[in-house]
């Protein structure tokens, strides 16, 4: 029969004690160890780097806008020449102007869909709201090179948007803090009612419009809220008038090309959106 002393029962104690405190330090400093930060593998990811961080980025925007100018040299010279198909009448001798967008053509709101991809998830009226306010989106490369020029010409210069009304002071001052020409508050058409074809017809009413500059069909033509077959085929149709009269830049993020996918259902949930756009993916 084994005898344990007091003083043995003592040290199988401590030691006890001593492993327990141990492993709850070992615990302890492990929760205090920084976790490496989780992978997100947002959709908009890689086209927000892309759009952020290539090379190939800017290079295609300063091509675009090179595009333009020279478009823009040929159709000083030619008083046939106009951009809107709601042009309509006796234009000749109306006065040049330039229609552009203005969020992915004219500001670039990479940061923004960066924080859409780190902290919100999806695209919000509010979100976007709170981003304008903060006043600094920069320039798209090459915007402000083609704008200076066209005012050189004594092009007219007209900015319409999707951004809401209530975004107009900050959207002027982003701007104008950027060095774009702005000489008129009234140049800024904003989101009030008025389709972008309607602003081009009203436009098209005092001015001759050489150029259209846009990332979206609804930049261009009516009738870009339609299924993915027949917006390619609306672009289509107006093969001719690409990198001449209209001339488009990239936006891989946003747009109604991305909507129509989910037939413009914007309250649907963001996993219904992706499995619908996992859908129309193409193996063949």
């Amino acid at each position: 029969m084994l005898i344990m002393t007091t003083s043995g029962k003592n040290k199988i104690l401590t030691g006890n004690l001593l492993r327990a405190l141990v492993v709850t330090t070992i615990v302890m400093l492990a929760g205090c160890v920084q976790q490496p930060e989780r992978i997100n593998s947002h959709e908009m990811l890689n086209a927000t780097l892309w759009q952020q961080t290539s090379a190939e980025y800017a290079g295609i925007t300063n091509q675009v806008y090179r595009f333009a100018r020279n478009s823009l040299d040929q159709a000083l010279t030619d008083t046939t020449w106009t951009a809107a198909l709601e042009q309509t009448g006796d234009y000749a001798r109306l006065p040049p102007a330039v229609m552009l967008d203005i969020d992915e053509t004219v500001l670039d709101n990479g940061p923004y869909e960066a924080r859409i991809i780190k902290q919100f998830g999806q695209y919000s009226p509010a979100t976007f709201a709170e981003w304008c306010r903060d006043e600094r989106a920069p320039a798209v490369p090459g915007a402000k090179t083609f704008l200076d020029y066209a005012v050189k010409q004594d092009v007219a210069v007209f900015y319409y948007s999707a951004r809401r009304e209530k975004l107009r002071d900050c959207t002027i001052r982003n701007m104008r803090e950027l060095g774009l020409p702005l000489p008129e508050d009234s140049r800024l058409l904003l989101s009030n009612g008025t389709s972008k074809s309607g602003y081009r017809e009203m436009i098209a009413r005092d001015y001759r419009i050489l150029l259209l500059v846009g990332d979206n069909l609804e930049d261009f033509v009516d009738g870009s809220k339609s299924d993915p077959a027949s917006r390619r085929e609306l672009a289509l149709q107006q093969a001719e008038r690409w990198g001449r009269q209209w001339i488009i830049l990239p936006n891989a993020n946003y747009g109604h090309w991305e909507a129509s996918i989910y037939n413009f259902d914007y309250q649907l949930p963001r996993e219904q959106q992706l499995q619908l756009k996992l859908q129309h993916l193409q193996e063949e």
